[in-house]
């Protein structure tokens, strides 16, 4: 996978900036990935509680209703559906791709956006990392 950083700057106090990590996956034989779509992680971007966490993702984008939990620890992706997972505690790292695909850390207020067919498995974690999604 190709992993391209992209540094987000804001010229309004208002609204602050994070990092935004684009990661480009390939078929690698094993899992479709996606070579159309990045994979898009938004360092610190969510500042909330798990509860403001739930009304961003149902009321204002009309997702259904996320669970709390991890990211199975084998690789598994999905065909059709894109899925939003906001870190609400702890951290962990995620492997993406399949087996030679890159590890990502996901930390307590990333947002990760993974499209349809991504290969997505959790190596570890700690703090007790959960997530909703």
């Amino acid at each position: 996978g190709k992993v391209i950083k992209v540094m987000s700057s804001s010229t309004s106090s208002a609204s602050p900036s994070f990092d935004i990590l684009q990661i480009f996956m390939k078929d690698d034989g094993t899992f479709p990935n996606n070579e159309h779509y990045p994979t898009l992680i938004y360092k610190h971007a969510f500042h909330g509680s798990e509860s403001e966490g739930r009304r961003l993702i149902v009321n204002k984008n009309e997702w259904t209703e996320p669970w709390v939990w991890g990211i199975f620890s084998y690789h598994h992706y999905h065909t059709k559906a894109w899925e939003l997972l906001i870190c609400v505690c702890g951290s962990a790292s995620i492997q993406l791709g399949g087996d030679d695909g890159p590890t990502v850390k996901i930390d307590k207020g990333d947002l990760v956006l993974i499209p349809p067919g991504v290969a997505h498995k959790q190596l570890e974690e700690g703090g007790g990392f959960s997530l909703l999604g």
